[in-house]
């Protein structure tokens, strides 16, 4: 199983529209890239109770194989990315993982 993490980074000038996410980014993702989950996350703290959180939101897409991951973001990557301004100005930063156990 593979694991694409989509985190938004946090900073003073960033917005983050939660709402416009979750209602209509997530399942425009969903319809397109076909993953088998997916998870989104408001970050509300760092390691240290109380401390700012490194992202300001994070996603987590699942699919069967990596394959199936770069297929649908060749793809379909151009018009999730055309919609990114709808919902957010943070920089984003993505990592892929293997998922052992």
């Amino acid at each position: 199983m593979i694991r694409a993490t989509f985190s938004y980074l946090s900073a003073p000038s960033a917005h983050f529209d939660f709402d416009y996410y979750v209602d209509r980014h997530v399942p425009l993702a969903r319809r397109l890239l076909e993953p088998v989950r997916i998870e989104v996350d408001r970050c509300v703290s760092a390691e240290e109770r109380g401390s700012a959180p490194r992202a300001v939101c994070v996603a987590h897409l699942y699919f069967a194989t990596l394959d199936d991951y770069y297929r649908g973001l060749e793809t379909h990557g151009d018009a999730l990315g055309r919609d990114v301004p709808n919902y957010t100005n943070a920089e984003l930063e993505v990592l892929v993982s293997e998922i052992l156990g």
